[in-house]
């Protein structure tokens, strides 16, 4: 069974804390990916890595010279870049209910609010469901467009739909930890591990 499919278990114990997963921010705050909690671990023993967050109730990681409370979120010493990489998951499906959630329920013809989806390409003409071509629209819009492609109707798109970023709710967290943290306490976790 892969790692990701791999529920994280309810109460840590010794002998299932490896199985935790830990959110990985770059230098800049930016949420990277999550790691299996062993990786983390020998992470910040190493500084590559220093914790930014860590699990409550607190679980500390032993060896015989050191101990590490197991964190929640970690974040590279140092910057690294990564270029973007398109995700794609074959269990995230491009529901009706997920493409407003992903849009906001704001029409991407309009700005308006938005209750229906449209297929930019009409399904009449091939157009599939997937990320790319599905977008909250509202009724008005809808109706506007009808079965022509946005060109055909005279219509412009505000934004370009793309899949969601599965580490966005991820990053979001971090940005509201930090907005209420002081810059003491940030570099104040610096120098404990």
């Amino acid at each position: 069974m892969p790692i990701s499919a791999v529920a994280e278990p309810a109460t840590l114990t010794p002998d299932n804390w490896i199985r935790t997963r830990v959110l990985v921010l770059n230098a800049s705050y930016e949420a990277l990916a999550r790691i299996p909690a062993d990786r983390a671990v020998v992470l910040l023993t190493s500084g590559i890595a220093e914790s930014v967050v860590v699990r409550q109730p607190h679980f500390p990681i032993r060896s015989q010279h050191t101990e590490i409370i197991l964190p929640e979120t970690i974040r590279l010493v140092r910057y690294r870049y990564l270029a973007p990489i398109a995700v794609r998951r074959p269990d995230g499906h491009a529901t009706h209910a997920a493409i407003l959630r992903r849009d906001g329920n704001r029409c991407g013809y309009c700005g308006a609010g938005a209750h229906t989806v449209d297929h930019i390409r009409p399904r009449s003409r091939g157009g599939p469901n997937t990320w790319e071509n599905l977008i909250a629209c509202c009724v008005t819009c809808n109706t506007s467009k009808a079965d022509r492609t946005p060109e055909e109707a005279g219509m412009r798109l505000l934004w370009q739909p793309r899949p969601p970023d599965p580490l966005a709710r991820a990053q979001r967290r971090v940005w509201r930890q930090l907005a209420t943290t002081t810059p003491e306490a940030i570099h104040g976790r610096r120098g404990s591990r």
